[in-house]
């Protein structure tokens, strides 16, 4: 039976309402044609460049099938850029004070990523972007590997994701809805969902034509569960909706609360009840997001993981505007390397079926014609002839095959272009073999760059939207005090993970330290600027260039373990030896107060010796004047 219906029709165990099958099928109407196109992209990228009926053509018409890829290694090359070039992601506080990063949810925040491989999965997830246009990861809380939640980013094929047809905006930001449409082996989706039978669970409504045909009948799907083995379509959706509350000041508290309509009526009946009046709110929408999981029935429902973004993240390269689709680097390339492959195939046709070679012949022009055949090819040998056999020609080489003008030059335009079309220099493919100056190549590998960034912009704006539901998740559903790992101006050290009181932070995506093109960059610099500025830098700004340098981590690890604790033992040191001179400072002043006290005792006796001298001087003088008796 099933639940109560909620405000957007979906009630578990219910029929998927029509409103959803329609939003479904014009998504998947406007995304025909971008789906064809990127699984051609993907072919070309593996080598596959024949479609089926060229390849059949050219066996019957027995022509070589030449396949000389030179696509792949331009899609690695800007892959290999994005590996050496990864970023971080930042979490600063929105409050009054320093603007310094959070040094917690940072440090969170790389836990995070380091426990769900993110790198690795959004390596993959560009790799897709730069192919067909679109990349994806999901990121999520996995209970089913760890009772506590265990973070997971991972990739998602492009091919099992939808998203509104509207959406215009870089990385789909401006999107109502996204859908993940799977095939999954049916023991497995029965132990997700238990207590639906498969026929409930197989959404064979997403392969209709329309909504008629999208129609589920129970009674016709009744008793369809025999099989035990095989694959059945899970739809995962995740949409935005908007909804009214109210900002009113709450009679018990005398402070300014939301309430939900429901609320603000139910609070509103009370109070007209009891003091025949009501509150003054302001009403308000906002948007909610919300997921389900659908078969031919309502599997699962209830708020999305995230509320401020959708855990299905985007990146989108470059957006053909008037079908509103995105498409990568591959699409301009396909021609070139088509027809490359044509050309090189009718090049080689030609040179198998004309003659490579060989001789028309008269037969009485040998003296012996077996001879002939066994030496004629042997330049050390002699073939012998009749007479006047040559001066009457009857022996003819043979006419060598004739390409048509230009061939080779269309050709080898062919080839280039297929570089050309894509704007990856020879430099940044490491092919350039002229002797020219290394500062040069890099400012041609720089100039290369300049056209891959709206690539790299669009991997950027999905950090910064990842990056927000990633702190979402650590707020909300991690920080229960789980010891993580942070490295800040103290050192590495582990810390228990605590929600932070703040909600509000501003993310900032930078270039990582770890990243191995940066890490070389930055060392070439600070050695050149080093011996200039040695005696201004503190030994403190050493240690921490020491990140940038490029050695093993391990031995940066250490060497900064070491220069601390010398950095310690330096401060000990200098703490008993202020000790020391402060304890000899005190002594020396009580030696001086002694012998200010001493010197004042002697000048108080020597005082009372002239005062006794005085006195008895004075003593002899009156005994002098007085009479004798």
């Amino acid at each position: 039976m099933a639940d109560v219906l909620n405000d957007d029709g979906l009630a578990k165990g219910a029929p998927v309402p029509q409103k959803f099958k329609e939003w479904f099928i014009n998504d998947r109407s406007h995304l025909e044609e971008w789906r064809e196109e990127a699984r051609e992209d993907y072919e070309f990228v593996a080598g596959r460049q024949f479609s089926d009926e060229e390849m059949k053509a050219l066996k019957k018409k027995k022509r070589p099938v030449v396949v000389f890829n030179r696509i792949q290694p331009v899609i690695d090359s800007i892959h290999g850029n994005e590996i050496g070039n990864r970023r971080e992601t930042r979490y600063i506080p929105r409050e009054m004070g320093d603007v310094k990063p959070n040094e917690l949810l940072t440090g969170a925040g790389e836990w995070f990523r380091d426990k769900a491989h993110a790198e690795s999965n959004e390596s993959d997830a560009f790799w897709d972007t730069i192919v067909c246009g679109i990349g994806c990861t999901e990121s999520r809380i996995d209970y089913e590997s760890s009772q506590e939640g265990t973070p997971e980013i991972c990739r998602v094929d492009p091919m099992e994701m939808y998203w509104d047809y509207d959406a215009k905006q870089r990385n789909l930001a401006d999107a109502r809805r996204v859908w993940r449409v799977r095939r999954i082996p049916i023991s497995e989706a029965l132990n997700m969902f238990p207590g639906y039978s498969r026929a409930e669970i197989d959404a064979q409504w997403t392969t209709a034509d329309d909504l008629k045909s999208a129609q589920y009948d129970p009674e016709q799907n009744a008793g369809d569960d025999k099989a035990s083995d095989g694959m059945v379509t899970l739809v995962q959706c995740q949409w935005i909706e908007r909804e009214s509350y109210y900002i009113a000041e709450d009679p018990l508290t005398g402070q300014q609360s939301e309430f939900t309509t429901g609320e603000y009526a139910t609070v509103n009946k009370r109070l007209k009840k009891i003091a025949g009046m009501e509150m003054q709110g302001v009403r308000l929408r906002r948007k909610v997001r919300k997921q389900a999981f659908l078969g031919e029935v309502v599997l699962a429902t209830g708020p999305a993981p995230c509320p401020h973004e959708f855990s299905f993240q985007f990146m989108t390269g470059k957006r053909d505007r008037n079908k509103n689709t995105w498409y990568g680097i591959v699409r301009s390339m396909k021609d070139p390397q088509r027809w490359a492959n044509k050309w090189l195939s009718q090049m080689m046709h030609i040179m198998n079926s004309n003659s490579k070679g060989g001789l028309l012949a008269e037969k009485g022009a040998f003296a012996n014609q077996r001879q002939a055949e066994e030496s004629w090819s042997d330049p050390s040998a002699i073939t012998w002839m009749e007479d006047g056999a040559i001066t009457a020609n009857k022996v003819k080489e043979k006419a060598p095959a004739q390409f048509p003008v230009g061939f080779q030059q269309l050709t080898e335009f062919a080839i280039s272009s297929i570089r050309d079309t894509s704007g990856v220099s020879v430099e940044m493919l490491g092919l350039r073999e002229a002797g020219q100056a290394a500062s040069l190549e890099m400012s041609r590998k720089q100039a290369g760059m300049t056209i891959l960034q709206p690539f790299f912009d669009s991997l950027k704006y999905y950090r910064e939207l990842q990056g927000s539901v990633m702190l979402y998740y650590i707020q909300h559903d991690l920080s229960d005090g789980r010891l993580i790992k942070i490295v800040g101006e103290e050192g590495a050290r582990y810390v228990p993970l605590m929600r932070q009181a703040t909600e509000d932070y501003d993310i900032i995506v930078d270039d990582a330290p770890t990243s191995p093109n940066q890490k070389e960059a930055a060392w070439v610099v600070m050695m050149q600027l080093l011996p200039a500025f040695a005696k201004l830098i503190p030994p403190q700004m050493l240690i921490t260039m020491l990140e940038y340098s490029p050695l093993p981590s391990t031995i940066v690890e250490k060497l900064k373990q070491q220069a601390q604790q010398m950095a310690e033992q330096q401060a000990q040191a200098a703490q008993q030896q202020q000790q020391i001179a402060e304890a000899k400072e005190g002594a020396d002043i009580d030696k001086t107060k002694s012998e200010a006290e001493k010197n004042r005792a002697s000048i108080e006796i020597d005082a009372q010796e002239l005062s006794l001298k005085k006195a008895e001087a004075t003593i002899g003088v009156l005994q002098g004047l007085m009479p004798i008796q």
